[in-house]
């Protein structure tokens, strides 16, 4: 009987302890002061990958084809934004009827999602009920020093349908409209993927919310080449705005590889104050590598560094360490980071 009460008891404190767990973020931090050294397991040229700093996981791992756009179907907003991986351009039209053949002018003014995250410059941003857009993709040739191409995806449209989102879309070259409602969903998971391909929502949908601090992936910048500029495919790192996660570019004085190493590991939550914090999604970005055309290889800034504040107010320095793996394949981000 003694034996019996002990387990009972054990059983207890245990699902106890499960339950604090599983209701306490904190349990799940990882140790204040200590470097953890991570590689990205897919490339950036491929996949998408969602990390959660506090607790050293990914979170998620997409391919870069697995969805289209994603919908906000939760509040009265309505967003919608590109998959910032897929290099999809968008030009209004003046039509509202998404049957009418689109005749493009000589020189469209594309558009595309700002990296920043900032709602007023999606290339979607205010839509209008049944404007219609002509959504494209840009192709880079196997000539590096031909232009790019940008080739007319499809005409497509958004309406609202009392709280669902409604898209239609002609893929171009067909007749055949078709038609999905996004259906609500709640404020924890506030968008929703949507698939061309599977006509309607995609067979993977994005994480939670508040689950992940920073992704990398492609997404479509723009470059200052001179006195010109040029948007550009970038693989880097994007934060998670819609989670209130910010960032800052720590810019140490000019020294040695050696050195650089020391001054990220000396860095505290004092080198940061908290008005120096950014909330564009691509304050990281990609600029932590530059591309050698001797070598043809991109080599790391060894200056790097970055504070990053999440959602629980919690702080993390960062710094970029290569982006190779050991077959020397591209795109394959390792990191060094630390709870501060």
């Amino acid at each position: 009987m003694k034996t019996k009460i002990k387990n009972a008891i054990i059983a207890a404190a245990l699902l106890i302890t499960a339950f604090a767990c599983e209701n306490d973020e904190n349990d799940f931090l990882i140790p204040k002061g200590e470097n953890n050294e991570v590689q990205i397991e897919n490339s950036v040229y491929t996949h998408q990958t969602y990390f959660d700093l506090s607790s050293n996981s990914v979170v998620l791992t997409v391919d870069n084809n697995d969805w289209d756009l994603t919908v906000q179907t939760s509040g009265e907003a309505g967003a919608i934004k590109l998959n910032p991986a897929k290099g999809y351009r968008v030009y209004k039209t003046s039509s509202k009827d998404i049957t009418e053949d689109i005749e493009l002018p000589e020189n469209p003014d594309w558009t595309y999602d700002d990296p920043s995250g900032e709602l007023d410059d999606l290339a979607f941003s205010d839509w209008d009920e049944d404007q219609v857009y002509v959504i494209a993709k840009k192709v880079v040739g196997l000539d590096p020093t031909a232009p790019p191409t940008i080739t007319p995806f499809a005409r497509i449209s958004f309406s609202k349908q009392g709280s669902d989102v409604v898209i239609k879309w002609v893929p171009d070259g067909e007749s055949d409209v078709s038609e999905f409602a996004m259906k609500a969903t709640g404020e924890s998971h506030p968008f929703t993927w949507f698939s061309f391909e599977a006509k309607g929502e995609a067979s993977v949908q994005p994480p939670a919310s508040g689950s992940y601090d920073i992704v990398f992936t492609t997404y479509t910048g723009e470059v200052e080449n001179g006195p010109m500029s040029f948007d550009m495919e970038l693989r880097g790192v994007l934060t998670n705005r819609y989670a209130n996660v910010v960032s800052y570019r720590y810019e140490p004085e000019e020294s040695t590889d050696e050195q650089y190493i020391e001054i990220f590991n000396n860095l505290t939550k004092q080198d940061v104050e908290n008005d120096e914090f950014e909330d564009d999604a691509d304050e990281i970005g990609y600029e932590w590598k530059k591309f050698n055309r001797n070598s043809m290889n991109y080599e790391i800034d060894k200056s790097n560094m970055y504070f990053i504040r999440d959602n629980s107010g919690n702080y993390y320095k960062i710094r970029f360490t290569n982006f190779y793996n050991d077959k020397g394949d591209k795109g394959y981000v390792s990191f060094t980071y630390a709870l501060l």
